[in-house]
């Protein structure tokens, strides 16, 4: 007997020039969390987009109770209890939770919609997830974590059986996966099936009952959980054995490049002291909303300083705008890469040059030809995978949307490097060509600031490490005394307690 609720069967996807999927399959019972995992553009989120509807399959079959079903668009596939939470969630932001649900089959009354079932009906699929959101209240108002919920509240609406879920912890606090975490085991114990992207291994092990590893488009294996381990994920996802997930490197720092001196920014942060030497990595880490981003913004020039003082090679310097800084020498690799650090809709050559057109300048003329194989060189320095330069950004996978972002800040022979959560959202074998690429940047001088809520990826990637709390500097940390407990120790310390480190 089938004891399979979903079978998808030789799904194959073309693209021009790409095989997308090549006769992958994935087949899922009700009642588990079915995890599935792999490398950036190993096929995953495509193979998703089939199966809620988004994109048309060439050819392969997808059965429900083991019946073949035919369908072609997210509406038709939700009929049939379908439902996909995408990373960027598809809210309404300027309706309330209420109508965000029962978007499109809002009870109705002779075609008026009526209001009162409406709310209440809202308000009894919010409590079979446990939440007391206000029905009534604007989704704009929302946390993240809270619109996750309305997500999941709308596929509960329309009696979804089987929800997909790609990446939902990448942007939530230690509390708020805690509570993402609580909610997918009830809708597996409802008989729910849950499909569960994640790049983060530890949380198939908290979750999953089975995982689907894919490699190039292709299926690799299906294993239960309990039956593997985080090594062998590792090198079914990547197809060889990872033995260093950080790079070692030897440390010689030189001069102190950057140091900063009781930075204040007024109800932000303040008293921020701590220098950075020439190729050194530095960490700076703590709880979610300690203020790490907000000091990088400071630095950067993006939010303006209260008071402090800034040093850069022994000279006082004023930095007002991210004009000036770059200027100065400093680039920032903000945490929204897609938000903050691309133009997703233009290609890889305009992304990688237009911090720096000036080097693609003879005299006052833009020279096509130069601009395009500057490009061509750090798409080869850093082995970024694109077909061509002309590539559009948003084509391509999250670890390689890094690499163009870092090209372009190289390009600006920044002294000093801010990196912002740089392999949030991205798979092991990608992290670890970031990992390779910062520590052959930090290897030519650089100064490298890294911010990380990873404590793992502080403590082997960083020689130093500072950590802060709620705006407050609580210590700093070597490599040689560096641990999780030291970290979070001074992370979750009392305020009263925060010091000014050294910056000299």
């Amino acid at each position: 007997m089938n004891d399979y609720l979903l079978e998808m069967r030789a799904i194959t996807k073309n693209y021009p020039g790409v095989v997308a999927l090549d006769k992958v399959r994935l087949a899922v019972r009700p009642g588990e969390v079915h995890c599935l995992v792999g490398e950036n553009g190993a096929g995953k989120s495509t193979l998703m987009k089939v199966l809620a509807g988004a994109i048309a399959k060439d050819s392969g079959q997808i059965l429900l109770d083991g019946n073949e079903v035919a369908y072609s668009t997210p509406q038709q596939a939700a009929r049939l209890g379908i439902s996909m939470i995408h990373q960027e969630f598809n809210l309404v932001s300027q309706m309330t939770v209420a109508e965000n649900i029962y978007l499109g089959h809002a009870p109705r009354r002779h075609g008026i919609i009526r209001w009162g079932n409406l709310y209440e009906n809202a308000r009894c699929a919010l409590a079979q997830l446990n939440s007391d959101l206000d029905p009534r209240r604007p989704v704009s108002s929302l946390s993240v974590a809270q619109q996750q919920v309305v997500e999941i509240a709308k596929a509960l609406s329309i009696n979804a059986r089987i929800l997909i879920m790609d990446e939902p912890s990448a942007t939530l606090t230690d509390h708020e996966l805690e509570t993402l975490f609580t909610l997918v085991k009830s809708l597996y114990r409802q008989g729910m099936a849950v499909i569960y992207i994640s790049h983060r291994l530890e949380e198939i092990f908290e979750l999953g009952r089975r995982v689907t590893v894919m490699r190039d488009g292709q299926w690799v294996d299906t294993c239960d959980v309990c039956d593997v381990t985080r090594e062998d994920l590792i090198k079914m996802m990547v197809g060889r054995e990872l033995k260093d997930e950080f790079p070692q490197r030897s440390v010689t720092p030189g001069k102190v490049r950057l140091s900063a001196e009781k930075l204040e920014r007024k109800g932000v942060f303040s008293n921020i002291s701590f220098h950075v030497r020439a190729g050194e990595v530095v960490g700076l880490t703590g709880l979610v909303g300690a203020g790490r981003t907000e000091v990088a913004r400071a630095l950067f020039g993006a939010d303006p300083l209260t008071s402090g003082r800034l040093m850069l090679d022994d000279a006082p310097v004023t930095i007002r705008s991210p004009r000036e800084a770059i200027a100065r020498g400093i680039g920032l690799l903000t945490e929204d890469r897609k938000g903050q650090g691309l133009v997703l809709g233009m290609s890889v050559r305009a992304n990688i040059t237009m911090s720096n057109m000036r080097a693609a300048l003879r005299g006052p003329l833009l020279l096509p030809s130069l601009e395009r194989n500057i490009a061509q060189e750090y798409v080869r320095m850093l082995q970024i995978k694109t077909p061509h330069v002309e590539e559009i950004v948003h084509h391509l996978s999250g670890g390689t949307q890094q690499k163009v972002v870092l090209a372009k800040w190289l390009l600006t022979h920044s002294r000093v490097l801010i990196f912002d959560e740089p392999t949030r959202g991205i798979d092991v074998g990608a992290k670890m060509e970031i990992y390779r690429l910062i520590n052959e940047i930090a290897a030519q001088g650089v100064a490298v600031l890294l911010i990380t809520s990873e404590l793992p990826e502080a403590l082997g990637m960083c020689d130093r490490i500072y950590v802060m709390r709620e705006g407050h500097l609580m210590g700093e940390v070597d490599r040689a005394h560096a641990s999780q407990e030291a970290i979070m120790t001074l992370a979750t310390a009392d305020i009263k307690n925060a010091v000014t480190a050294n910056a000299s």
